[in-house]
């Protein structure tokens, strides 16, 4: 690889690494969070795609609602479909495989043991679409432009980066002012890089939300728009990683089109009239009911369930700052109250699974009573922590589904009954002050009011009286932001190994910050050491253990009552369309399809 390098970068990169020889400097073309990467240097593609694919045709998709930026590094307004994707990678992750990234701008990565620095060295050939090269400075620009005047999530993210250094003409050098999570280098890896030379002239503005089609580097770029309407992307010609590894078999439609709905009904009726091809759908009456008839009956439409391994859950989440909710038998007692049997039953035609943990539908997700290796995370700490976390498995509430839910209505009364609350005169009452129980459960979508109106019905049984309240997103998000709020519905989604994202959903200073995601507002030091555990995590089942111990953790003070998830990618798409029988478990795998008629 030093034949394209010119002398004084061989001389830079032979001090960079005689200085730091004695700390056992690592050069790999992938970088995975535990264990091996799946592929090796030498691999021609990845499994889960069809490298034989056909390159041609049109993808028709929608999108409901507006869009009116093409740039998602500005800090407000609506991205169009797809604008996410126009950039490039460092590294690009792989989709079967939990966390593990592969050469992409950067063709390697270079690292000491303790990751006290990375050094990514960029592939020659990378280009921008004006046939620019990719240079280091641009990772420079991007990195510093996007830590002063980016989105805040980004400090937050990268705060650990002390300096980042182009170092010749292929090689960027980030450093860290203490070593960091593997977690937070594959996120780096992960960075888009910006075009300096277009970003920083005086009529360019990242900031700036606008429809301005950016120079960009992937494999797709603008082709046509109208503001809110539609966007067309068109594929590169001569995109300069067409043909690597990572990208073998992807990225094979020629056009790619997504049109605008007002809502999803309105969408709904576009696709069974053939306006478009392919939708993701999760509304349960939707996949049950709606796409009945002669297309599906024909083989017109194909409607399949596309295996996902994305974890987490959807749930009511308590705010915990509340007085009202600081006693854990009134959480314990309110989460008797869904049920979600009877919900799924008539209100979702059968088609969730009942979440069950922070981290459902994974493994790990805590199960049964709690192993060696979990016990000894949290032995320490068993004082501060209910007897329940050790000697009880946590079980989600259960009902037939009849509706009849008596047995959980006992249950929550007598832990009421304790927590100093009476019922009387069909009105829970403090029994020191005499005051009734009610709070608001606040929505931001119209929609959830069908299953929420159930489980405010369950609560009124038990004298609670529920104000079930829907305003609009900037409404909601400042609420949120404020703190000013009783009981919201919200998901954690971490990714297929969790690191620094669990700080923001569970971590005590996320609990304080008004920009946090804690949104429970939960803060314990056994929590906070558990996530710093996770981060810090070797293997997968170093993880696995902690991910377990933090599971008992936060479900046994019931900051949160877990409701749902979905197991797969729920898709209907025209029979035109085609993709690999192999899917990639942690994506959908949209990239991966092909176009039928263009095949020879």
């Amino acid at each position: 690889m030093f034949s394209r390098l010119p002398l004084l970068a061989i001389v830079i990169f032979s001090l960079l690494s005689e200085s730091s020889s004695a700390e056992n400097v690592l050069q790999s073309h992938a970088l995975s969070i535990h264990d091996r990467p799946k592929y090796p240097e030498t691999f021609k593609h990845f499994e889960y795609v069809n490298p034989q694919t056909p390159k041609g045709g049109l993808l028709r998709k929608a999108a409901t609602g507006t869009f009116d930026t093409f740039n998602t590094f500005a800090p407000k307004d609506n991205w169009a479909d797809g604008s996410y994707f126009l950039y490039d990678t460092l590294m690009m992750r792989a989709g079967d495989e939990p966390y593990t990234v592969y050469g992409l701008i950067a063709e390697t990565i270079e690292y000491p043991e303790d990751f006290s620095w990375v050094v990514y060295h960029l592939h020659p050939d990378a280009r921008f679409h004006d046939g620019e090269r990719i240079k280091p400075s641009d990772v420079v620009y991007t990195f510093n432009e996007l830590q002063q005047n980016g989105p805040p999530h980004y400090r937050h993210l990268y705060s650990d980066v002390t300096s980042v250094t182009a170092l010749n003409h292929y090689d960027v050098k980030f450093t860290f002012s203490k070593p960091p999570s593997k977690s937070l280098v594959l996120r780096l890896s992960q960075l888009r890089v910006l075009p300096a030379h277009y970003w920083q002239k005086d009529e360019s503005d990242l900031s700036q939300a606008d429809l301005k089609p950016p120079l960009s580097s992937g494999p797709y770029k603008i082709k046509e728009l109208e503001a809110g309407r539609y966007v067309v992307y068109e594929r590169v010609k001569h995109y300069w990683a067409a043909n690597l590894p990572v990208n073998k078999g992807r990225h094979n439609f020629d056009l790619v089109r997504t049109d605008y709905y007002r809502d999803e009904s309105v969408a709904l009726e576009a696709f069974k009239q053939g306006s478009y091809d392919l939708r993701i759908d999760g509304n349960p009456k939707n996949w049950a009911q709606g796409y009945k008839g002669k297309a599906l009956t024909h083989g017109e439409i194909v409607q399949e369930k596309i295996p996902d391994k994305t974890l987490g859950m959807r749930a009511y989440v308590f705010n915990l700052r509340k007085d009202l909710f600081s006693d854990r038998r009134v959480r314990m007692a309110i989460s008797q109250a869904q049920d979600f049997n009877w919900i799924n039953k008539h209100l979702f035609f059968d088609i969730y699974k009942q979440a069950y943990s922070l981290f459902s539908n994974s493994d790990l997700a805590a199960t049964g009573l709690p192993d060696n290796a979990e016990k000894k995370l949290l032995k320490a700490w068993q004082k501060d922590l209910p007897s329940e976390v050790f000697n009880q498995a946590y079980e989600t509430v259960d009902t037939d589904g009849s509706g009849n839910w008596r047995s959980n209505k006992i249950k929550a009364l007598k832990l009421l009954s304790e927590a100093g609350w009476k019922l009387k005169n069909g009105t829970l009452r403090n029994q020191a002050n005499g005051k009734p129980m009610t709070f608001e459960i606040l929505l931001s979508q119209p929609e959830f009011e069908r299953f929420v109106l159930p489980f405010a019905n369950n609560l009124s049984m038990l004298g609670i009286k529920v104000r079930v309240t829907t305003i609009d997103t900037s409404q909601y998000i400042n609420r949120l932001r404020n703190f000013d709020f009783d009981m919201v519905i919200h998901g954690f989604y971490p990714s297929i190994a969790p690191g620094t994202e669990l700080k923001n959903f569970w971590g005590s200073a996320s609990a304080k910050s008004h920009a946090g995601k804690n949104i429970s507002g939960i803060a314990m030091p056994v929590i906070d050491e558990l996530v710093e555990k996770a981060i810090a995590a070797e293997s997968r089942n170093e993880l696995k253990a902690v991910c377990r111990a933090l599971d008992r953790v936060v479900l046994w003070q019931y900051a949160a009552i877990p409701q749902w998830y979905l197991p797969y990618w729920p898709v209907i798409y025209r029979k035109g369309l085609a993709h690999p029988k192999q899917a990639p478990l942690y994506e959908n795998g949209l990239s991966t399809w092909w176009m039928k008629s263009v095949e020879p």
